[in-house]
């Protein structure tokens, strides 16, 4: 490697910072009980789930979010020196 290919390497790893990424997964099961309301319905099916009685799987999935912020030691980054 050059030496200007070893200036440009270090120059974009001090660019580099950290992020925490939160990987959300979406599973949805549709079911169909009796209730005497909406309430009560979503209270049965919850009981149930609670109960393992209904139990999402990869079948189940829907889809994926992903959600990127700095890092701790990143976001507290220049915060030295001030006063809160």
């Amino acid at each position: 490697m050059s030496l200007s290919e070893n200036l440009k390497a270090a120059r974009e790893k001090a660019a580099m910072r950290e992020f925490e990424v939160t990987i959300t997964e979406k599973l949805t099961m549709k079911v169909t009980v009796e209730a005497a309301s909406q309430s009560e319905a979503e209270q049965i099916v919850s009981d149930k789930w609670e109960n393992s009685e209904y139990i999402l799987d990869a079948d189940h999935f829907v889809g994926v979010d992903f959600y990127a912020v700095a890092a701790r030691h990143e976001r507290d980054k220049g915060k030295e020196g001030i006063a809160l």
